[in-house]
């Protein structure tokens, strides 16, 4: 019976602990965009390695071969090793890379400017409060604001200059009234780590703040108002000391798809 019963434990553990990377694979349709685009969602990295010079990820980037590559924010950490985190950029040279920070690089007075710099000399699009076009979309970044946005939707809605697919990168999930009511089409967040604690084998996370305990808006796809949010789940915990629990970390992929394609 107790050999059992530690089989079970035995297993059980295993099985929390995260082991693999995750790629979690979504499709929007839209009558804004004629060809398909692949965007890769690299959220949450907190200067944590992945195998050597981030192998493991960049394995990753080759097999699913992403048009672009969006890093919503928590690229960096305080008291940690930068250099871990320019490893996974310089890795991603070739593709183009759009970050916009998260509240983690907010803590990070003393060497953000720093950091944003060399994120664009590495050739990063580094979007606090602005946007860029990439073929049929525009991109913009939000710099996070806190627990509460302090710009109103029609501001954020300004960051955009044309009609075409608008892509909002935001750190923080739980700007719902704002998202519900600014003009764009896409959403893409962070910053929850998925609930960094998971019901067994059902990646439905346990508590995050803003939400409490078994929050709805942890990880994936979720419609609002006409737009789409996606947020994924990222690649590290949130605390060294804390780990992920039946939460592997996540590569995103999102595949934007003519809803009317060119035949």
């Amino acid at each position: 019976m107790y050999l059992y019963l530690g089989a079970v434990f035995l297993f059980l553990l295993a099985a929390a602990l995260p082991w693999k990377i995750d790629v979690t694979k979504v499709q929007v349709k839209t009558d804004k965009v004629k060809n398909p685009m692949r965007i890769m969602v690299l959220a949450d990295l907190h200067c944590r390695r992945f195998g050597k010079n981030q192998n493991r990820i960049l394995d990753r980037v080759k097999e699913e071969k992403p048009d672009i590559i969006v890093i919503p924010g928590d690229l960096f950490d305080y008291e940690r090793d930068y250099e871990v985190s320019f490893e996974l950029i310089r890795g991603l040279k070739g593709y183009p890379v759009y970050f916009s920070s998260g509240n983690h690089e907010m803590f990070l007075s003393d060497d953000l400017g720093r950091l944003r710099r060399r994120l664009e000399h590495e050739g990063v699009y580094v979007l606090e409060d602005r946007s860029e076009v990439f073929h049929e979309a525009e991109i913009a970044g939000m710099t996070d604001m806190g627990e509460r946005p302090v710009k109103s939707p029609t501001e954020v809605s300004a960051l955009f200059q044309t009609n075409l697919f608008r892509i909002l990168i935001s750190h923080r999930p739980h700007y719902y009234d704002l998202y519900r009511s600014c003009r764009c089409d896409l959403i893409i967040s962070g910053h929850y780590h998925g609930g960094q604690w998971c019901l067994p084998f059902t990646k439905k996370g346990i508590y995050v703040p803003h939400e409490g305990f078994f929050p709805s808006h942890t990880h994936g796809l979720h419609e609002m108002n006409g737009k789409l949010m996606f947020v994924s789940r990222g690649l590290a915990s949130g605390h060294p000391n804390l780990p992920r629990l039946y939460n592997n970390p996540e590569i995103g992929i999102i595949d934007i798809i003519p809803e009317n394609p060119i035949k």
